[in-house]
């Protein structure tokens, strides 16, 4: 009869152990994320996908706003993260960031990140998107989630214009990328740290 008591006594032990220890990691990771969070938030303004002109495939397009809640950082080399995920199995399909990171300028503005799927299956896709520390082991921020149907972008080309039609306006001048208000990650570099 000691036998079984003891074995019983051993089981709860054990099992008390176990959700302690649960509890103590859910404690340290929520702990992290409010660290990350008072650091900035983040919060997505547009997310596309367009079909690429002089080759098959699409290029992903993720607008952010950001809001740094401390001055401390200005100045310091940052990145962003977007993994581009598999809607419907939730599969990672592409790592895409900064190549060299980017200096903050500004404790608020908006940014964004860029990147290419060649794989036309690709069909429904969720974008997560975290601002980090320059080499990405630290998050600085939430994490933003959109989701994008592929299948529902604009077609590759277009039927003939009929000639009634106005004339097309000019095309709109380029913008530059001279702060991080304006910043964008493209992946189309060599540099880039696309896995």
């Amino acid at each position: 009869m000691n036998k079984i008591l003891n074995s019983k006594m051993v089981t709860a032990s054990f099992i008390a152990s176990v959700y302690l220890l649960a509890c103590i990691c859910f404690s340290l990771t929520s702990t992290v994320d409010l660290f990350a969070q008072q650091r900035g938030t983040i919060s997505v303004v547009s997310a596309t996908a367009l079909p690429l002109v002089n080759s098959e495939g699409n290029q992903i397009k993720v607008v952010l706003n950001y809001s740094m809640g401390s001055e401390s950082l200005l100045g310091q080399r940052l990145n962003a993260v977007m993994g581009i995920y598999d809607r419907i199995n939730g599969t990672l399909i592409k790592l895409s960031s900064f190549p060299d990171g980017f200096i903050l300028n500004n404790t608020a503005g908006t940014m964004q990140l860029a990147s290419t799927l060649t794989d036309p299956k690709i069909q429904n896709i969720s974008t997560i998107v975290t601002l980090t520390n320059e080499e990405k082991s630290e998050k600085y921020s939430n994490d933003v989630r959109s989701d994008l149907d592929v299948r529902a972008i604009l077609p590759t080309s277009l039927q003939a214009l009929d000639e009634t039609l106005p004339p097309a306006l000019p095309p709109s001048p380029p913008s530059l990328a001279n702060d991080v208000g304006n910043q964008q990650v493209d992946d189309s570099s060599s540099s880039s740290d696309d896995e």
